[in-house]
């Protein structure tokens, strides 16, 4: 947290891992009324790896409560394949709470 004062904190985030892509048909089909069977098969896997940053600003409305936009970039080589586009932003908005004194 390059940045922490009573109220507001920011937070910088980075690394790196992996991602899993997968596609499954589920099918379902009957012989009357009674008997009926299911069937899942997978269709494609890919593993993939992956870089990660991100950052958001905690806002604390209590000493310990805080709401926390964040922005999230993730690169993962090879998704181009699937989907179109290597880079996947997320945004997501937080309810925490943190544990501790913030002096």
């Amino acid at each position: 947290m390059p940045l922490s004062e009573k109220r507001v904190s920011l937070q910088l985030q980075g690394g790196v891992g992996g991602a899993r892509t997968g596609f499954t048909v589920s099918q379902t089909s009957c012989v009357g009324a009674s008997i009926c069977t299911s069937q899942t098969v997978p269709v494609a896997n890919n593993s993939h790896f992956q870089v990660h940053v991100g950052a958001g600003v905690s806002f604390f409305v209590t000493e310990h409560v805080f709401i926390r936009p964040q922005f999230d970039l993730h690169y993962v080589p090879g998704l181009t394949d699937v989907f179109g586009s290597n880079i996947v932003p997320e945004g997501t908005v937080w309810l925490g709470y943190s544990f501790g004194s913030r002096n």
